[in-house]
């Protein structure tokens, strides 16, 4: 059952003001749940300039804001962002990002500019 709704429909998609790639980035996503911090690993399935999508092996709540540290080619330190969960649909996350640095959006933008129009969504 999934109580976040739906993913966004491809003309939500297409209002996006970035657009997003499929790309396979390891991701972990530190929480801050009941019990205090908690680190869900996974897969990082497409990104774009203001967020990014993952399969991670928990269900996280719509709105919940968390900490990414996403494992990049070429770079020896993961980049770490601060992001929002926009919509769930059970293990597949869409995460806005918030408040990043210039710096780390440059890196998230030079990234994206070196894919290619067809891995393109």
């Amino acid at each position: 059952m999934n109580l976040a709704g739906p993913p966004p429909s491809p003309d939500q998609r297409r209002s996006r003001r970035f657009p997003r790639y499929r790309t396979q980035l390891d991701v972990s996503v530190q929480v801050l749940g009941p019990d205090g911090h908690f680190q869900v690993n996974g897969l990082c399935n497409q990104i774009g300039e203001g967020g990014l999508g993952a399969i991670i092996g928990s269900e996280l709540t719509v709105g919940e804001m968390v900490n990414l540290q996403l494992l990049m080619p070429g770079m020896p330190q993961p980049v770490s962002l601060r992001a929002v969960v926009r919509w769930r649909d059970r293990l597949q996350h869409g995460f806005e990002f918030f408040g990043t640095p210039s710096e780390d959006r440059a890196k998230i933008h030079d990234y994206c500019k070196d894919l290619s129009e067809e891995h393109r969504i």
